[in-house]
């Protein structure tokens, strides 16, 4: 494995309670467990620490110093890190970044908590809208970043403010539509973070939600392979005949399911998830992908869009 030494800026970062770490096994901090190190982890536990990271970034820019790369890691699913590590600060959100508030009809939810949690505060309150958030791995932060859905239900369907960062390490709070949101996707300027949203719900009967939330989790215990490390659905869904069709079918038409390079394999059960059956790298699942890819083409004519956002470089 790459072994990052001490880069010459690390002295020069602002203090932080959590503090620093150089070279950092990334694996333990993805879903799919896979991934080199990060040339410097800081573990933040304020909005404040967040921004003075970047504005200590913004400050080295605007003196001719060059910015360090930022990358930020929630829960670490629907991430891919290459077997060389990420350079720069990787940024992993701490506790004090994880607020969870239910206000009248709406719920208020930090980009660092689990979405898991936002939909049993939502069911206890008897606030109905995001029970999907149950079904789906990862934090706030990256929902708000990918529009992540599930089973008909979308993360911006309900939204009604967001909060963001700047470059500045200032927080705004901004219309849902100024990050454009669209299937699986988001468009925030360049080197702005997510900080929140809140969501309108309607009130509903407790049971009812958890009904809907046990439904949730018994179709993905039926048709996800929760066993296996993955990162969640690897393609976006694609035109095919005319119409817009799941991934899976995709997958499962070319006849790819089961396919396998080292330790990563297109899963047998749900052929949408790539997932690590024993000591994977990352460029396993490049090379898998890519081997996907390309007989999809090849028999149906569909380019595939990976949705799993991939990070670092290569070894």
């Amino acid at each position: 494995m790459k072994v990052w030494g001490k880069p010459i800026w690390l002295k020069e970062l602002p203090p932080l309670a959590g503090g620093y770490a150089v070279s950092v096994a990334l694996a333990d901090y993805t879903t799919i467990k896979v991934g080199g190190p990060a040339e410097v982890m800081a573990t933040v536990g304020s909005w404040e620490e967040m921004g003075s990271i970047l504005r200590w970034n913004e400050e080295r820019g605007t003196r001719n110093e060059g910015r360090v790369p930022l990358t930020v890691l929630g829960k670490g699913s629907n991430v891919m890190i290459r077997d060389g590590g990420v350079a720069g600060v990787v940024v992993v959100l701490g506790k004090g970044l994880d607020k969870v508030e239910v206000k009248g009809e709406e719920i208020y939810a930090e980009a660092g908590a689990a979405n898991g949690t936002v939909a049993r505060a939502a069911r206890e309150a008897e606030l109905d809208g995001v029970a999907f958030f149950g079904g789906i791995p990862g934090s706030i932060g990256g929902a708000l970043r990918m529009n992540a859905g599930a089973y008909g239900s979308e993360t911006y369907e309900r939204l009604v403010k967001l909060w963001v960062m700047d470059q500045a390490g200032v927080v705004r709070e901004v219309e849902p539509g100024f990050v454009k949101p669209r299937y699986r996707g988001t468009e925030l300027p360049e080197g702005w973070l997510y900080v929140a949203g809140q969501w309108q719900l309607a009130r509903a009967d407790r049971e009812t939600i958890r009904e809907k939330m046990r439904e949730v989790n018994r179709k993905r215990s039926t048709t996800q392979p929760l066993h296996l490390p993955s990162s969640g659905s690897w393609f976006k869904h694609a035109e095919w005949k005319g119409e817009k069709t799941s991934a899976w079918k995709l997958v499962d038409a070319a006849e790819c399911r089961g396919m396998r390079v080292g330790g990563a394999m297109v899963d047998v059960q749900h052929a949408n998830f790539f997932v690590n059956v024993g000591n994977a790298l990352a460029k396993d699942f490049e090379m898998l992908s890519e081997k996907v890819e390309a007989q999809i083409k090849e028999r149906l004519g569909v380019v595939m869009e990976r949705e799993v956002r991939w990070l670092g470089e290569a070894e």
